[in-house]
């Protein structure tokens, strides 16, 4: 009986615990690093501290606090892949990996907005500018393309870990397993007062 009450007490701590589990998702656009952070159930993590590594070496970099809605933004400062820490209330925590190539397509990005902006202010003194549909069209595609590109690494990332099994899953299994180790000994048990 008490490996039972000691079973019981391991899942049910097991499962508030993931119940606070805190999540960090961030991507890299335009020069800048946004991230937001939230609670399992759905929370934004307000005021808590995000600290910013170099992956490669593990040098703190920069950190931060993240506003009422959970987010918190800051330029690159450095072009190598970035581990952003999330310290959330209570010693919750998770981290949250961009790799050098996203935070290197962020800083071109920032260069060419900024060379755009450069090129449309010298070009203001002109009354109307043409564009042809097709270069609109590859301009909104490439836009669009690098918009999505957080969001489909998001759901890589989300597909990737729904095909593991996760500890909601493994303990069910166990408490399952418990729960048919305990009916076949009831009855067993009551096998032997019959006799």
């Amino acid at each position: 009986m008490k490996f039972m009450s000691y079973i019981i007490f391991i899942i049910f701590f097991t499962s508030i615990a993931y119940a606070h589990k805190v999540n960090i998702y961030a991507y890299a656009e335009d020069g800048m690093v946004y991230s937001e952070s939230y609670f399992s159930d759905g929370k934004k993590c307000k005021n808590s501290i995000i600290k910013v590594f170099d992956a490669n070496t593990g040098e703190k970099l920069l950190e931060g606090k993240t506003d009422k809605d959970g987010k918190f933004s800051f330029k690159i400062p450095k072009i190598t892949s970035l581990k952003l820490i999330l310290c959330a209330s209570m010693g919750h925590q998770d981290e949250y990996i961009l790799n050098e190539d996203e935070i290197k397509t962020a800083i071109k990005s920032e260069k060419a907005l900024k060379s755009k902006i450069k090129k449309d202010n010298n070009v203001q003194s002109s009354k109307s500018i043409t564009i042809d549909s097709s270069e609109l069209e590859a301009v909104i595609e490439k836009v669009i393309e690098r918009k999505l590109q957080p969001i489909i690494s998001t759901l890589l990332k989300i597909q990737r870990a729904e095909e593991k099994p996760g500890v909601t899953e493994i303990l069910g299994g166990i408490g399952y397993i418990i729960g048919l180790m305990g009916l076949a000994m009831y009855y067993k048990s009551k096998k032997i007062l019959k006799k």
